[in-house]
């Protein structure tokens, strides 16, 4: 019973001692904003504007080619203090039907997917890409599993 007992310690103690050294208390915190907003992300404040537009996929090998493509102003500054960016894994998109909307990114090259590091204190405004599913409620989330930010907006093509 005492081996048992110093074993639960053990990884009770272990178990503490990654929580506080990772900062990982299993919460993640939650917002929603909307475009126009500023908000901060991972150590960068991003703002995604208010001029929605629409443009379309041109690229013939591409099953989305002629499809219809909402483009969204970004602009990001790095809070850090070493070299850092938006990472393209901590961002979806969903449309008006609430599925999550296909990231067409790769056929644009003012996107932010693609905009490179910012040192300390750089910003930059690109775009994001994603497929029109019909007017209606859109929303962006980004989450980086402690963080997670919604963008809700209406599109009206």
């Amino acid at each position: 019973m005492k081996k048992y007992l110093k074993g639960l310690l053990l990884v009770l103690v272990l178990f503490l001692s990654v929580t506080l050294i990772t900062g990982c208390t299993g919460e993640t915190e939650k917002k929603t904003v909307g475009l126009g907003e500023t908000f901060t992300f991972d150590d960068l404040e991003i703002t995604l504007g208010n001029d929605i537009s629409f443009t379309k996929v041109k690229n013939e090998f591409s099953d989305d080619n002629g499809k219809a493509v909402v483009k969204i102003p970004i602009t990001v500054k790095n809070l850090k203090d070493e070299t850092h960016s938006l990472n393209m894994f901590y961002f979806k998109a969903f449309g008006a039907n609430g599925t999550e909307l296909s990231n067409e990114s790769a056929y644009f090259d003012d996107s932010v997917d693609f905009a490179g590091e910012l040192r300390n204190g750089a910003s930059y405004t690109k775009y994001l890409y994603f497929l029109y599913d019909a007017d209606g409620k859109y929303a962006i989330e980004f989450d980086d599993w402690s963080t997670k930010v919604t963008i809700e907006f209406d599109v009206k093509k």
